[in-house]
């Protein structure tokens, strides 16, 4: 016995006409690349035969295009109509989906296919919901971070990406006990106190077409910077014993409450105050040259030198009764 259409079909057929149609499934979410090419399937049971396809976009007044299967070997013929799909659109697979290329963000929205299959009087039609996204870039992560009335130091992760449309979603990784996550996911506050151990963290972004992971960041178990290197001011004075009086001030741009400073060499006759910042000595030709500050955190240390005998030289000059001679020899060799 030949198989045959249901007769709730046929009469439905024979009071409608082919103009009848029904909608098939619920709409088909679609993603696509910014610039590339997305598939509108048509999902077709088996047995089902396509004998012609319309296309159509909610956006666009015309239809899309149009597709009729052949017949006997026949060839397909396949219409472009609208003119803003025109050379983007082609019918692809056995059941005609289509491929749309080179794609727009005017391309997002609803489109429908109306199907006309073969034996059948019907006209399907499968609705489809086409969103556009861009790729994601790598993102970058801004550091900040603040010292609590607790000691605790809190450093503040804030990963930035560019592109991907609003459809970006931010994650962290490692998460744990100390990790607080704010910002619709892109900021990541981290508690820390000295002793604890240096933590990892990657910031990873995604949409639905594509996603990208930061470099890794550390956060050190303290709220300190790397230290610059630091600037010493000078003054010297020459005294009456022929001593060179040396006071020198070693500073930091940007110094914690825990930089510690230290001068090198003591000796004898140092005196070093203002809590290490400050040195005075007596410096004497054949001593010790170099005058060394290093300033240490719990992170990195720095160090800046300068010579004794060159700033002592400059006030020797302007200070000592060689200086009144030679200035006597001078004015007496220009007659004056």
């Amino acid at each position: 016995m030949g198989t045959s259409l249901p007769w709730s079909l046929l009469l439905l057929g024979f009071f409608l006409g082919r103009g009848a149609s029904r909608n098939d499934m619920a709409p088909v979410v679609v993603a696509g690349i910014l610039g590339g090419s997305v598939t509108l399937p048509l999902q077709l049971l088996p047995g089902q035969r396509v004998e012609s396809v319309s296309w159509k976009s909610r956006s666009a007044a015309k239809t899309i295009a149009t597709v009729t299967l052949g017949e006997a070997g026949r060839p397909d013929t396949f219409e472009q109509i609208e003119a803003r799909y025109r050379g983007r659109v082609r019918a692809v697979g056995p059941g005609s989906s289509l491929q749309i290329s080179n794609l727009s963000r005017e391309d997002a929205g609803s489109y429908r296919a109306h199907v006309n299959l073969r034996d059948s009087p019907v006209t399907h039609t499968w609705e489809y919901r086409l969103w556009v996204y861009e790729l994601v870039t790598q993102p970058h992560v801004k550091m900040s971070s603040r010292v609590g009335e607790n000691g605790h130091c809190t450093t503040i992760l804030t990963c930035e990406a560019e592109g991907g449309g609003d459809s970006v979603s931010y994650s962290w990784t490692p998460l744990g006990p100390r990790t607080v996550v704010s910002g619709k996911g892109s900021v990541l506050s981290v508690s820390s106190r000295p002793g604890d151990d240096v933590l990892i963290f990657t910031c990873v972004v995604k949409n639905p077409v594509s996603n990208s992971s930061s470099v890794p960041v550390r956060v050190l178990p303290s709220c300190a910077e790397r230290l610059q290197k630091p600037n010493i001011t000078a003054s010297s004075l020459i005294m009456e014993n022929g001593m060179c009086s040396l006071t020198l001030i070693c500073s930091l741009k940007h110094a914690g409450e825990d930089v510690q400073y230290k001068w090198e060499p003591q000796g004898l006759g140092t005196v070093v105050s203002h809590g290490g910042t400050t040195l005075r000595v007596s410096w004497k030709s054949g001593s010790s040259d170099s005058l060394n500050c290093t300033t240490r955190n719990p992170v990195s240390q720095s160090s800046s030198s300068v010579l004794a005998s060159s700033l002592c030289s400059a006030s020797f000059l302007t200070c000592s009764p060689e200086k009144g001679f030679l200035l006597f020899l001078i004015l007496g060799a220009l007659g004056i």
